[in-house]
């Protein structure tokens, strides 16, 4: 990255201020508005930026998604003047920033019960009569009037599923120079998968508010990344006397994966015997071998998971 400002807030006896520096920056409303204005500037002096905004902390949704600073309601006769719209700010942002912003926003979006007087304002505000320039924009952030969950000293789930993204998660074949890549369209289409498969089975689904316009690359791959695979046979009862393997079209260097029998999954009361491989993002030929017959289908496995029903018994 070019550039980074952080604002940190800790609270009293946390290790974490152990590890920061000792001139740290509090993210107090005027700070914000400071490290706002000359972030703001940097990301806008060329077109080719890519401005990324990322806010974990407190938040509420109103007319707009209200986030608070670390000194919200030092007043308590007007507790939002220490509180931004994100909403207005990232559209005034669309208007003078470079051609591609991404948005992460952790935080609660529990509802406003409170109608701020005067209301609340952005940390830049939007011309009405000026044009975009963003042309490529992503925001990641949860659903209105849902709550953030995280463990205490845990990186938060829905963090924890964006970082899993860019490490590769989210990314997608570049087929003109035979590689993979990390794009807008890809984290947007993978980040709920993620979230959800983060809860393991059993945990309740939390949806992730993923939009945006335009696709652009972030960045490319050193290979191919990792995928899940999850096979099941038709009929089910098939899948015990069913061996599995995943012979590689492309990459074509990589060796045949035995997968073996399948596996139980699930509860006592609702079980089912499948498949479940983790395998270099490509091109298969899954081969699913049943008593004397052979059922042969081409696949591509691509990350965060991948699906496959194969019909070994007629």
């Amino acid at each position: 990255m070019g550039s980074v400002d952080l604002l940190v807030s800790c609270p009293p006896g946390d290790t974490l201020t152990a590890s920061l520096p000792p001139a740290h920056i509090e993210p107090t409303i005027e700070n914000i508005r400071d490290a706002f204005q000359s972030w703001a500037a940097r990301c806008a002096a060329h077109q080719d930026n890519i401005a990324l905004l990322y806010f974990c902390g407190h938040g509420l949704q109103g007319e707009g998604q209200y986030l608070l600073a670390s000194d919200f309601n030092r007043y308590s006769a007007a507790p939002f003047t220490q509180a931004f719209d994100f909403d207005e700010t990232r559209l005034a942002l669309q208007q003078s920033g470079p051609r591609t912003q991404l948005y992460v926003v952790d935080a609660c979006r529990d509802s406003c019960l409170e109608r701020p007087h005067g209301g609340v304002p952005g940390l830049a505000v939007r011309d009405f009569f000026k044009a975009n320039v963003c042309e490529n924009e992503l925001t990641i952030r949860l659903p209105a009037f849902d709550q953030a969950q995280t463990e205490r000293h845990e990186v938060s789930r829905l963090t924890r599923a964006l970082i899993r993204s860019l490490e590769g998660q989210a990314a997608t074949p570049d087929e003109l120079q035979d590689g993979w890549e990390v794009r807008t369209d890809g984290i947007r289409r993978s980040i709920r998968h993620l979230l959800a498969e983060g809860l393991g089975e059993g945990g309740s689904y939390r949806a992730v508010e993923a939009t945006g316009f335009g696709d652009v690359p972030l960045y490319r791959l050193d290979g191919p990344p990792l995928a899940k695979l999850t096979v099941r046979c038709l009929p089910p009862e098939a899948a015990g006397r069913t061996k599995l393997a995943c012979v590689p079209q492309h990459p074509p260097d990589l060796p045949t994966v035995d997968c073996g029998t399948a596996q139980e999954h699930g509860t006592d009361e609702q079980s089912i015997q499948e498949w479940r491989v983790e395998l270099p993002s490509g091109f298969y030929t899954v081969n699913a071998h049943c008593d004397s017959t052979t059922v042969s289908r081409p696949h591509s496995v691509w990350p965060p998971h991948s699906r496959l029903h194969m019909q070994v018994v007629t």
